[in-house]
């Protein structure tokens, strides 16, 4: 790539290849190069080597034919997932529900609304089988700094049960809520929110029994 004369959709491109990943982090991550690298190709204000570039491509399904030259139109350059031509990423729905970081989201009920890619290897080292993986998305800054106002987190969908320590996805009639939970006296729960200018809610039995888990949050731009 760094002898060849890129035009000018290459950003335009490249900026769509960086959408199909969960975060900035993540294609960094992918890339081998720093996020603040990647903003830097993306913006055009240096050239990115062909390594990074395919591997982005890779893990991604994305043509580099289309990324570098655009002799592919985008939707005959993605492969499926069921194509197994990608051993090393898992595809993962992204969820129609957004999870309140703060006093809670209303949500109808969730539907996918596509892919996105995750590798495999990352999955197993966070122990979460395939099937039970999801992506969810975030409003709301009170679990800042650990999850970010904005961020699309992976939640693990099998714990039905809170433990202490835990981030979870909580289900509180309509709404969808992300709290840290805590174990309090006489099996009440305690709900924390990392960000310090919001105060803790404890839970009497009644309501903590009423309370559903819907999962728990094992990755948002990192492990957790």
């Amino acid at each position: 790539m760094d002898d060849q004369e890129l035009d000018e959709g290459f950003k335009e491109r490249f900026e769509a290849l960086l959408a199909r990943f969960p975060s900035m982090k993540m294609a960094a991550d992918v890339a081998g190069y720093s996020a603040e690298q990647l903003a830097k190709w993306r913006d055009g204000k240096a050239r990115a080597p062909l390594r990074p570039i395919a591997n982005l491509c890779q893990a991604s399904a994305t043509s580099l034919d289309w990324l570098v030259f655009n002799r592919e139109m985008p939707s005959s350059a993605i492969v499926t997932a069921t194509d197994g031509e990608l051993p090393d990423v898992v595809w993962i729905p992204l969820l129609e529900v957004i999870a309140s970081a703060g006093p809670g989201y209303e949500n109808a009920r969730p539907y996918e609304l596509r892919r996105l890619p995750f590798p495999r290897t990352w999955l197993q080292r966070l122990g979460v089988p395939e099937k039970y993986a999801r992506f969810l998305g975030i409003d709301g800054d009170s679990m800042e700094p650990t999850i970010m106002d904005g961020w699309i987190v992976l939640v693990d969908t099998r714990p039905k049960h809170a433990r202490a320590n835990g981030i979870y996805v909580l289900v509180d009639g309509p709404n969808v809520r992300v709290k840290r939970i805590a174990l309090g006296w006489q099996n009440s729960i305690v709900l924390i929110s990392d960000n310090e200018r919001y105060q803790s809610e404890q839970l009497s039995p009644p309501d903590a029994e009423a309370l559903q888990v819907a999962g728990r949050i094992v990755w948002a731009g990192g492990e957790i």
